[in-house]
């Protein structure tokens, strides 16, 4: 039972005061009992808020970080998509490569440790070993194949400079990460993973004659962009850079186009950061990058490149050359050349051109000079004040934008006499004259303080438009274009796109045009320009406005893709053609027709050396001078030799354009002796391959007398044939043929042969080469003509119906060009 509470004081107890020191104790208790709680508040709010950042304020942000932490986000490259020509042949590929690495840190095989007082590890290279594995990773590097190692010469500087690379790169064992080769195939990539897998399980356990380690060697995935055909049309295709982008050409100009676009895998990780199996991986797959397929024809192309290379060896061309050859019609190019051009697969590098190179930048100062200054920079100039160029200077910067340039968008120049076409077409559709319209050429014309002249100061007398073409008379057209007027000349001038760039589908055409506008075209300006002499263009310029004046009057826009397919091949977008406007009438093209195949005149005209027999053909020849630039040792101006031919002039098809800036040929300066050859030789070869039709005139009873061609330069050899109706076939050489003269001929001059015979053209022998007679008793004659047009061999077919005989007996040994007869019945 509960004691019942009692009063202490009434059974003689009296409480004792507290001290001071027990208040003190109290006090300090409840104030560290209080700063408790506030500290368990202040930490609980902190905490808080921190959660409340964390998951609420900054909840996305910390939830992507811990997204990062846990999950492997890994990149799918898309493939670029490819270029092709018009017939389907790739001109740019991307094929997968491997990057070759090393972790040194880890290679433990490659050096021996030793842990210092300060707990600290010295490694120390074992250098036989890492020779060891340096040679056997070289080996595999340069095999090619992964097998052929015995193949590898050691002795050359390429297995050296390899060999050193790699050994350096072992060697630096504190590095996690070194490169050891780039852009490896397939079969290097696994060989080497053979090796080191092989080379690791030899060492896992030391033994009498190696220490226990292992190599760390991986590979990592990349792509390379393949240009099978080396320096090919490489101003058109352009390149990529070493992340795979396109850096100039179409590679550039379509580059969202080819690069496709990148896909994704995101997967959980481990603890060390690598991806774990997970079924509910996802993946957001690649889309690979849509083709080209080009309006370019490989075969045009290498054509135009020949003959374009050809021409300025053989003239000492000092500022390059192009060629262009156009569907007239559509805008379609089908060839573009810019010589000497580069390697896109290596396009730093120049070496192959660099003597070239050296002499255009010297050649050409005011374009390309590096000129001596002081220590304060001024120019040191010589005793005339001229400045002095620095010969110890680096062009190399000079060099590769020259190789990189695409001539016939990125360079203007004086188009001369090719202009008098468009003066030409100015006249008749304006109305003011037509074909038959007079002037007279006394040899010298003044327009206010300057005085002209015709080439060779020549007087022409009475000339009609026909005439004055024929005969490159500057002062007719002067006065045609005073008839014209400085208002309708600009008009036209803008008319036929000469204001603006021209929209092919390629970067870096120049937006900088050099023209007079009507009010700027006083007396001087508009005769100088009559005859392309005052204002600057580009070369694909000049070919679509020459394209409209033939075409019917229609300027279009020039193109070089066709079409875009994707990685099936179904057409995604088709180019085709795009009319921008209509310049000149039906009829007035109709008439410059007539007045350009004139000129050509079925090898008689200015423009016969562009003649090939069976063909109607028209063209105007332009020798310009660059009066922009220094003169010349001899005192006259640098020139531009150019010429455009179109065919069948009747409905034109084609357009064949050939440049040549600077040519230094000793003989002269005529475009029609240095540029038309060049555009004949082309022709030559392009209208067969391309089916364009002849004059439909009957040649096949004609004989013709072959022409003594030993000691002419090969590719004027052919012009003499050209005109003649003789094929022609350069036969290969061990040595360079460039410039080369023929040394030799079958059949040969004086010869009577058929029209249309092959003749074969040697520059490195005095005797030809021989060929076997095939048997072509009892084939067609078409078949049989085939047969022996492949064993290098001509013919005559006499009768109908089947081969009955052949003049010489199958298996025979004869001179390729033989003319072998075949009796039919």
């Amino acid at each position: 039972m509960q004691e019942p509470f009692r009063n202490k004081k009434s059974r003689g107890y009296r409480l004792r005061p507290a001290s001071g020191r027990d208040r003190l104790d109290s006090r300090v208790r409840r104030l560290c009992s209080r700063l408790g709680i506030l500290a368990v508040v202040v930490a609980a709010a902190i905490v808080i808020r921190s959660l409340y950042n964390i998951q609420i304020l900054h909840g996305a942000e910390y939830r992507q970080y811990a997204a990062q932490q846990q999950l492997l986000d890994t990149t799918i490259k898309a493939t670029r998509g490819e270029i092709y020509d018009a017939s389907g042949i790739t001109l740019a590929s991307t094929s997968v490569v491997w990057t070759i690495w090393a972790d040194p840190s880890y290679s433990s095989i490659l050096y021996t440790s030793k842990t210092n007082d300060d707990d600290t590890v010295t490694k120390t290279l074992d250098p036989a070993m890492c020779a060891e594995v340096s040679r056997e990773l070289t080996l595999r590097l340069l095999s090619g194949d992964g097998e052929s190692l015995d193949s590898v010469d050691t002795s050359s500087a390429e297995y050296q400079q390899q060999y050193q690379t790699v050994y350096d790169a072992l060697s630096r064992l504190d590095s996690a990460y070194v490169t050891l080769a780039t852009k490896v195939n397939n079969a290097v990539k696994l060989s080497i993973e053979k090796y080191v897998t092989s080379f690791n399980k030899a060492h896992k356990k030391a033994t009498d004659t190696s220490r226990k380690g292992r190599i760390s060697v991986s590979s990592e995935k990349s792509f390379q962009r393949n240009y099978p055909y080396g320096a090919f049309a490489a101003a058109v295709l352009g390149f990529t850079d070493a992340d795979g982008i396109g850096t100039y050409g179409l590679e550039k100009s379509y580059q969202s186009t080819l690069a496709g676009v990148d896909g994704r895998t995101i997967t959980q990780r481990n603890a060390v950061g690598n991806a774990i199996a997970d079924a509910n991986a996802t993946t957001f797959a690649a889309k690979d990058g849509s083709n080209l397929v080009l309006s370019l024809d490989v075969n045009v192309q290498e054509i135009a490149e020949r003959y374009l290379n050809e021409a300025i060896a053989a003239n000492t061309v000092e500022n390059r050359g192009c060629a262009i050859v156009m569907d007239v019609k559509t805008g379609a190019i089908l060839a573009m050349a810019s010589k000497p051009d580069f390697d896109p697969n290596d396009p730093l590098n120049f070496t192959a051109n660099e003597a070239y190179l050296n002499e255009l930048v010297h050649a050409e100062p005011e374009l390309y000079g590096i000129y001596k200054k002081d220590a304060d920079g001024n120019y040191i100039t010589d005793e005339l004040g001229n400045k002095i160029l620095d010969e110890e200077a680096d062009y190399s910067g000079y060099y590769r934008d020259i190789l990189w340039k695409n001539k016939t968008i990125t360079e203007l120049y004086y188009p001369g006499s090719v202009f008098k076409v468009i003066t030409s077409a100015m006249g008749i559709d304006s109305g003011v004259a037509n074909m038959n319209t007079t002037f007279t050429c006394s040899g010298a014309y003044g327009v206010a303080k300057e005085t002209y002249h015709c080439a060779g100061r020549k007087a022409h007398g009475l000339l009609n438009m026909a005439e004055a073409l024929r005969k490159s008379c500057n002062i007719y057209y002067i006065q045609l274009g005073q008839r014209v007027g400085s208002q309708q000349f600009y008009n036209y001038f803008d008319a036929f796109g000469f204001t603006a760039r021209t929209g092919v589908d390629l970067p870096s055409e120049t937006n900088f045009m050099q023209y007079y506008r009507a009010d700027q075209l006083g007396e001087v300006q508009l005769a100088s320009s009559s005859f392309g002499q005052a204002m600057a263009i580009t070369p694909l310029q000049m070919c679509t406005a020459i394209a409209a004046t033939v075409n019917g009057g229609y300027l279009v826009t020039p193109h070089v893709v066709d079409k875009i397919t994707d990685a099936n091949g179904n057409v995604i977008q088709e180019i085709g053609a795009n009319v921008r406007r209509q310049v000149i009438s039906q009829s007035a093209s109709e008439v410059i027709r007539q007045m350009m195949e004139y000129e050509v005149g079925n090898g008689t005209g200015g423009g016969k050396n562009a003649y090939v027999s069976g063909y109607r053909i028209g063209g105007k020849s332009g020798t310009s001078e660059q009066l922009n630039m220094h003169r010349r040792a001899d005192g006259d101006y640098k020139k531009v030799a150019s010429f455009v031919a179109v065919l069948p002039a009747n409905d034109p098809e084609i357009l064949v354009y050939v440049m040549l800036d600077d040519p230094n040929n000793a003989r002269t300066d005529y475009s029609s002796i240095l540029a038309a050859p060049v555009a004949g030789n082309i022709i030559s070869e392009v209208a067969p391959y391309l089916g364009i039709a002849t004059d439909g005139e009957d040649r096949s009873g004609t004989i013709v007398t072959v022409p003594n061609l030993v000691g002419t330069e090969w590719s004027n050899a052919q012009v003499q044939l050209n005109i003649q109706g003789l094929k022609h076939q350069l036969q290969e050489s061990q040595s360079s043929q460039s410039a080369a003269p023929v040394t030799y001929q079958y059949p040969h001059a004086g010869s009577k042969v058929p029209y249309g015979t092959t003749i074969y053209l040697y520059t490195d022998t005095y005797e030809g080469s021989r060929t076997e007679v095939p048997d072509v008793t009892g084939k067609s004659p078409d078949f049989a003509r085939q047969m022996l047009s492949a064993a290098g061999l001509n013919c005559v077919v006499e009768g109908s119906g089947t081969v009955q005989a052949q003049s010489a007996e199958p298996g025979s040994s004869v001179q390729r060009g033989t003319i072998i007869t075949l009796t039919c019945g």
